[in-house]
């Protein structure tokens, strides 16, 4: 942190501040008065003393927010409560006199914390792209959750991209796990999860430390959390509840700081009226919640996010733009598939396509569920008719694909677990889910 303001008449608490932060080796510029609203000095935090200007704090305030909206604003008085008229949207910390004298160095530590989250947010998260208010209003969240510790609940459909908000909310992290709940079989979840000592099932010939304490100090990111087994929520719970985790087979528990983030594209009030997902873990994961729209009602965010994966996949010294024409289609389509199936179509139109001005029939969609401009939307139903259509596709493509490769591999699961970078044990589960016959095969 470079540069610090401080706005603030000469009496015992400014004095106390310029102390402070000079037997720390801070650059600390003082201004006694209001400067004029064109000539407001650059710095990357800026200490505010509410009591010494407060006929201008707010439009003052607003000015600084305007003029440098990435600028820290640390606000103090002696008694905060009678400036409740001022947003707090206009300030990132506000404390009183007592608090500013015992917490003043906490407060500037946190705040550097909020201005390094800010900037890997934008380094690394550059790709969270579209200016609908709903893809604003979740960066917005996605900002504030990465310098909380709390778990956060990303619900939305298959394709939105929870994923890539869980690393968002995660990237302060240099750990972060990803676990696939849907890939787990039933009977080895608390021992993916949790670890096991030697000898604790037949099998087990040595001792495992599970993925929680393989990420501990980071983050977790629990995918498809709502195909959890309702045996392996009771032992998540615990870990929320104490953050501590049992191996199996041991009678010692572990403490373990881990930020949980959870992800699913299942309904859990659905699934909890149907007993199927436990009520109190859903309130324990959901303190920080997100839910992303799907992509077919934020289609003002097709045309950014369409240019960027062109930029993503075009090769090097290609350039493509989209026709007027083009992005018609892609506006027209319901996009079942959300993002991802987006992305599969640039992706397939770069492939087959020179470089140039992309045209509507360089973009492969199924034209049957194309909508005019002139003709009314689709009923729900046949939403969600293209939606299951859709999945159905998704799970042929997959069990043809792991057919296939069983195959090459002579009818070894093992050796085709191997080649595809799984255990035997998730392939095996994921055949099953697929209602694939390995004898058969």
């Amino acid at each position: 942190m470079a540069t610090i303001n401080l706005f603030a008449k000469d009496n015992a608490t400014s004095s106390f501040i310029q102390d402070v932060l000079s037997s720390v080796d801070y650059a600390v510029d003082i201004f006694r008065d209001i400067p004029a609203a064109n000539s407001i000095p650059q710095a990357t935090l800026i200490i505010w003393d509410l009591d010494s200007f407060s006929l201008h704090n707010l439009k003052m305030l607003k000015a600084l927010r305007e003029k440098s909206p990435d600028t820290l604003i640390l606000v103090y008085a002696e008694a905060p409560e009678r400036f409740s008229d001022i947003s707090n949207k206009l300030y990132d910390s506000i404390l009183s006199v007592e608090s500013l004298k015992l917490h003043l160095m906490s407060q500037i530590a946190k705040l550097k914390d909020i201005h390094t989250a800010r900037q890997i947010f934008r380094e690394r998260m550059s790709h969270l792209v579209g200016k609908s208010q709903a893809m604003e209003q979740l960066r917005k969240t996605v900002e504030r959750a990465i310098v909380h510790t709390g778990p956060v609940l990303i619900q939305g459909e298959t394709g939105v991209g929870k994923e890539l908000i869980a690393r968002a909310v995660g990237c302060m992290y240099e750990k972060f796990v990803t676990v696939n709940c849907s890939a787990i079989p039933d009977n080895l979840f608390e021992s993916e999860l949790f670890g096991h000592t030697r000898g604790a099932f037949t099998g087990a010939q040595n001792e495992r430390i599970g993925l929680f304490e393989a990420a501990d100090g980071g983050a977790i990111f629990l995918d498809e959390i709502g195909d959890m087994p309702l045996h392996a929520q009771v032992k998540l719970l615990r870990v929320l509840q104490n953050k501590e985790i049992r191996p199996l087979g041991s009678n010692k528990t572990k403490h373990v700081d881990v930020r949980i983030i959870a992800a699913t594209n299942r309904d859990l009030q659905q699934e909890i009226a149907e007993k199927r997902f436990r009520e109190d873990l859903y309130y324990r994961l959901n303190v920080i919640p997100m839910q992303l729209s799907p992509l077919r009602d934020r289609k003002e965010d097709i045309e950014d996010l369409a240019n960027y994966f062109i930029r993503t996949y075009q090769g090097t010294g290609e350039h493509y733009t989209l026709s007027s024409g083009a992005l018609r289609k892609l506006q027209e389509y319901d996009w079942p598939g959300n993002i991802r199936e987006l992305e599969n179509v640039i992706q397939r139109a770069l492939c087959f396509t020179s470089a140039g001005i992309l045209q509507p029939e360089d973009l492969h969609i199924d034209a049957k569920t194309i909508q005019s401009h002139s003709e009314p939307a689709s009923e729900s139903t046949e939403k969600v008719s293209d939606y299951e259509r859709f999945r159905q596709m998704q799970l042929d493509q997959e069990r043809d694909f792991l057919i296939a490769k069983i195959r090459e591999s002579n009818g070894s699961v093992r050796e085709a677990a191997q080649k595809l970078g799984l255990f035997r044990t998730a392939l095996y589960n994921r055949l099953s889910h697929l209602g694939v016959n390995v004898k058969e095969l």
